[in-house]
């Protein structure tokens, strides 16, 4: 079941965000992601299983470029593989390409990750070497509208 984020699912985010670092995120983005969940009105939600959140991820429309960006989108470590973080991201793609049929869906991922989103046609723009940390460089990539 996919939820609307709210505030009382702050500390399992968190707990989300730690159990991919340092694998997938660099402890230093601890506090953009703190800062990112304590904003107002962000489009963000839960992915929940057996009554526990183990995963989270959102969308933000960037009106200067006008384009959407998936947003700090993860899995709990231990459901890795287990077709969650697919069934989250189909899930905002639909919502993005029913709220915003005509924009780009823009994210930035590492080259740990890139590989999946390539799955559903996002392409590669720029690789940013050691960007978010040594050893874990940025991905920019774009899932063109249709």
């Amino acid at each position: 079941m996919i939820i609307l984020y709210n505030s009382s699912y702050f500390n399992n985010c968190l707990e989300i965000f730690k159990s991919n670092t340092p694998v997938f995120f660099d402890a230093t983005e601890e506090s953009l992601f703190v800062n990112y969940l304590s904003s107002k009105n962000i489009t963000y939600f839960g992915l929940i299983k057996a009554k526990k959140l183990i995963g989270c991820g959102g969308y933000a429309y960037n009106h200067e470029t006008n384009t959407v960006s998936l947003t700090w989108g993860m899995i709990a470590a231990q459901f890795h593989n287990m077709n969650f973080g697919t069934k989250l991201l189909i899930y905002r793609l639909e919502k993005i390409k029913r709220d915003f049929p005509t924009v780009d869906i823009t994210l930035n991922t590492s080259q740990k990750t890139h590989q999946f989103y390539k799955k559903f046609n996002f392409e590669l723009e720029k690789i940013s070497p050691d960007f978010y940390a040594k050893g874990l460089d940025r991905y920019d990539m774009r899932l063109k509208s249709v």
